[in-house]
């Protein structure tokens, strides 16, 4: 089983400060980006996903660690080896790309949602 979380430098910095900012809502907004990217990290891991059988694209899930962690993860014992390969089967990555194609736009609208709430 692979899972991969999705975090980044600059939001783990900025978690641990979290707590003072709880009552300015700022844990709801990271919560609300990453909540909608998820989607959209699952269906492009979907397309990319190996298809022979087709159990591995359906094992595909995505949620919530804590509030402000999310992750996707597949549901079988060989999703690692096609996601990281073997010395015989070529990686595919289909979950890391996903997650870095889509990545991005979280920090983005994280950044936007403080700079409106912290405004008033």
């Amino acid at each position: 089983m692979v899972k991969i979380k999705i975090e980044s430098p600059d939001l783990a910095r900025i978690r641990k400060k979290v707590d003072s900012f709880a009552d300015k809502g700022f844990k709801e907004d990271v919560h609300e980006s990453i909540r909608k990217v998820l989607p959209k990290i699952h269906s492009d891991a979907f397309d990319d996903c190996p298809k022979k059988s087709g159990i591995l694209a359906a094992s595909l899930h995505v949620g919530f660690e804590d509030e402000v962690t999310g992750y996707i993860a597949d549901g079988v014992f060989y999703g690692l080896f096609q996601e990281e390969g073997t010395r015989t089967i070529p990686a595919k990555h289909f979950m890391r790309n996903a997650v870095n194609h889509n990545f991005p736009s979280v920090g983005e609208e994280v950044v936007e949602k403080a700079k409106k709430r912290f405004k008033q």
